[in-house]
């Protein structure tokens, strides 16, 4: 009994401490941050990483403020964020974002700090709240009607950036390293 007990502790310690690896939409919004192991020190995945905005400034990446070798902020666009047909047509929205990325010896910290969204061809802009997403939910806790796209669209964003950012990292290490 007492080995169970023991067993019980650990494992309830283990999964308090356990750090996410993906983002994940929810009712209570999207996931704050993740956490990649990147072996490299601070300095260098740092240095990658301002790389990594410099090559897709294209797409409108841009470091909005940076503490060198610690952390930056980054806000860049995605087009066709959510399409939707709308009396026959397709109707896509583009999005702008904000990440906050920092750096650690062996790892770095990659946070969603805002989204916002814009209908092509409109001039409103929606600024999503990344902490609640229950205007996305029924009283009864499902996802409302036509809003399916909506989770796959966040987790699909974010996570993308971070794949995103690890490939480049990863190519640039080994061009580096030749």
């Amino acid at each position: 009994m007492k080995l169970q007990i023991v067993l019980l502790m650990a494992f309830l310690s283990t999964s308090t401490f356990a750090q996410e690896t993906e983002f994940k939409f929810s009712k209570d919004g999207l996931t704050d941050f993740i956490v990649t192991t990147y072996d490299g020190s601070a300095k260098d995945t740092y240095n990658r990483a301002l790389a990594w905005v410099k090559e897709n400034s294209k797409k409108g990446y841009k470091v909005v403020s940076a503490v060198e070798n610690e952390k930056m902020t980054i806000e860049g666009g995605k087009e066709n964020f959510i399409c939707s047909k709308a009396g026959g047509t397709i109707v896509c929205t583009y999005a702008t974002f904000t990440i906050e990325i920092s750096f650690k010896e062996g790892k770095y910290k990659f946070a969603a700090i805002g989204l916002s969204e814009k209908p092509n061809n409109s001039t409103t802009t929606i600024i999503h709240n990344l902490d609640d997403f229950s205007e996305y939910y029924d009283k009864d806790g499902s996802l409302k009607k036509y809003k399916d796209d909506v989770p796959v669209a966040y987790e699909t964003l974010f996570n993308d950036l971070n794949k995103n950012l690890i490939l480049f990292m990863d190519k640039k290490k080994k061009a580096e390293n030749w």
